[in-house]
């Protein structure tokens, strides 16, 4: 079996081949269309020796960023946004030199909320569709404007609007983070762990999903310790022993480190998975690097609070 280090540096080379000559990345390693969440999570895992990929990966999500301070999903798709904005958002934080982007792009988060904010859907929802089971009063992000909120944007939104500090729009920011773990608290699923989006549907109980599950508990990090988080993570640990695909065990080893669960195992295993499966898509690339990064290196969701 091959260590964490060799299958890190291979993940990390399949990104430098995958880049695109105008600095992002497509999802799927031999495509030509730029998209934002291989591009945000490369520039988060990319080791910090390669300046030359780095700068090129932020130049592109500066340009691809709208005028309203949002991304699209794909580079030329519609720019009134989506929700990788917050993961966009993110990774060029951390990039000092481009916080005026950052700015934008944090600007226009706190204003973009789930469709279940407005009154009229909030009366909707407690009167005639009773169908899904969740408190609309509680509302996080959307993955597109005018739709209902889901777990993985109101994930990648948190960890950016967390990751800031000082008395920026400090209290609308505060309220805003607030809104997003309710949300996440309110819609768990039954025993533990997230779903894409709501936990009960038609009187039925949604099964959880590992990488949905690990999203949000890393956007949850930090807050004070709960039933819910707990048994979250323990289904995760769970159903971490079965996992087989790179995607999902990467983030399962990044939660469950965040929270300092045993990873050893998964993290053996993910290599394993890894050199029996040719992966080419580059946001999984990105994450196994993420999470095969070792202990003493800085890891983009260990820092983060």
């Amino acid at each position: 079996m091959r260590d964490q280090q060799e299958v890190h540096d291979e993940c990390a080379r399949l990104l430098i081949e995958a880049q695109l000559p105008e600095g992002g990345w497509p999802f799927i390693s031999n495509g030509r269309q730029m998209a934002i969440e291989p591009t945000a999570l490369a520039l988060l895992a990319l080791p910090s020796n390669l300046n030359y990929e780095r700068e090129a990966a932020i130049r592109a999500l500066v340009r691809t960023q709208s005028a309203n301070g949002s991304w699209p999903a794909f580079c030329g798709d519609d720019s009134h946004g989506s929700g990788y904005t917050g993961l966009a958002a993110y990774a060029l934080s951390r990039c000092r030199e481009q916080e005026m982007a950052a700015s934008r792009a944090l600007r226009w988060l706190l204003q973009f909320q789930g469709r279940e904010s407005h009154w009229l859907w909030r009366l909707k929802f407690r009167t005639t569709d009773r169908h899904v089971r969740f408190n609309p009063g509680k509302f996080g992000w959307p993955w597109m404007p005018e739709t209902m909120s889901w777990v993985f944007p109101t994930a990648y939104s948190l960890v950016a609007l967390r990751s800031v500090h000082g008395n920026w729009q400090k209290r609308l920011r505060e309220s805003r983070i607030r809104s997003g773990i309710e949300m996440l608290q309110d819609r768990i699923c039954p025993g533990g762990g997230w779903n894409a989006g709501n936990s009960v549907v038609y009187e039925s109980s949604l099964a959880p999903h590992p990488d949905a599950t690990a999203v949000a508990l890393l956007a949850l990090a930090g807050e004070p310790s709960s039933a819910c988080v707990t048994a979250s993570l323990d289904w995760l640990e769970r159903r971490g022993e079965s996992l087989s695909t790179p995607w999902s065990m990467a983030w399962t080893i990044l939660a469950l480190r965040k929270f300092n669960r045993p990873i050893q195992s998964l993290a053996d295993r993910l290599c394993t998975f890894a050199l029996d499966t040719e992966i080419r898509d580059c946001a999984t690339a990105a994450v196994v690097c993420l999470a095969l990064e070792r202990d003493n290196s800085p890891n983009a969701f260990m820092e983060q609070s």
